[in-house]
């Protein structure tokens, strides 16, 4: 992703994010959400706290899966058993 198109994502300007990058200025929390979202990713991953991907998609997983109405629960049950059948 260009850093033009992640900076139209999060609201803020391509050379805000182009400082950010450099450690010249910091991000609010709002900002660091935006991130996270637009990335797929934690901020703990972003802030370099977790250097584990597994760790970082599991979490994306659990984010994404938050997001979802209550009534898909059961058929991404049945989606995740399937997958573990495939192991």
């Amino acid at each position: 992703m260009t850093r033009e198109k992640l900076a139209e994502k999060v609201d803020v300007s391509p050379r805000f994010l182009a400082d950010v990058e450099g450690g010249k200025v910091g991000v609010s929390l709002m900002t660091l959400k935006n991130l996270c979202i637009a990335l797929s990713t934690t901020a703990d991953y972003l802030l370099g706290l977790t250097g584990d991907e597994n760790e970082s998609m599991a979490s994306n997983i659990t984010n994404k899966i938050s997001a979802l109405p209550t009534r898909y629960y059961p058929l991404l049950n049945t989606i995740l058993d399937q997958l573990i059948l495939l192991k």
